[in-house]
């Protein structure tokens, strides 16, 4: 089983849920965050599965020959991603607490 197609999967159905059935119930700034982060986590898991299918080596962002592919990848899709998501989240846990 490819792992890319896993995390791939895990990522549109987790932003589909919190487009769904969350966004009723948190703030929209909050939202939004959480919404951008797992958006950010969708760009690198497409990146990351682009990775595998070697037709596509030669294309200039999602071929694996790219000198700025893995940098798209980890710097500015998983990292950013998730920081975002866990921010937006923490925020409205606190605020929920309050």
């Amino acid at each position: 089983m490819n792992w890319d197609i896993l995390k791939l999967v895990i990522v549109f159905i987790a932003l589909l849920y919190f487009s769904l059935k969350v966004r009723p119930y948190m703030k929209p700034a909050n939202y939004w965050m959480a919404t951008i982060g797992l958006c950010l986590l969708l760009f690198a898991a497409i990146l990351d599965f682009c990775d595998g299918i070697r037709a596509l080596d030669n294309v200039l962002i999602l071929g694996r020959n790219c000198p700025f592919h893995d940098t798209l990848e980890d710097q500015f899709g998983d990292s950013p991603g998730l920081a975002l998501f866990i921010i937006g989240v923490f925020k409205e846990i606190i605020s929920r607490k309050k």
